[in-house]
């Protein structure tokens, strides 16, 4: 049963743990549209917010990727492309942030309802952190 939870290399799983219960939380509360209007509104406003955001993210972004670009299994392959999406917002907050109409409504709706995959996803992250297993490679 735990076998789509092997991976290759261990820090996947720490990796995965960690990634697992941000997505999982942040999502939680980001799916309701007026919780993600209001987050959105405030970065939009302040050019401050917007860089501290956005180089967090890119840092933690290309942190990981640093550490784990790896495809050999679901659990890195959703580990990897979370870095890389959190480095490519990241990234874009910084150099675009303040073009963006993130605080439309179209955005928050968009924004809202992206975070439901989000969820899903930490929830798989979390499982496969806590019982996964590394392959014995042969």
């Amino acid at each position: 049963m735990t076998d789509i939870f092997a991976v290759q290399n261990p820090l996947t799983l720490k990796l995965a743990l960690f990634v697992g219960v941000y997505l999982a939380v942040a999502a939680s509360a980001l799916v309701r549209p007026s919780l993600a209007g209001a987050l959105l509104t405030s970065i939009k406003a302040s050019p401050g917010i917007m860089h501290a955001t956005g180089a967090l993210a890119a840092f933690v972004g290309m942190g990981v990727l640093v550490t784990h670009f790896d495809f050999t299994s679901i659990t890195a392959a959703l580990v990897t492309l979370t870095a890389i999406w959190w480095a490519v917002e990241g990234l874009g907050m910084l150099a675009l942030g303040h073009l963006l109409p993130i605080d439309s409504p179209f955005a928050i709706k968009n924004y809202a309802l992206s975070n439901i995959p989000a969820f899903a996803i930490g929830v798989f992250l979390i499982i496969a952190g806590l019982l996964g297993q590394p392959e014995l490679l042969p």
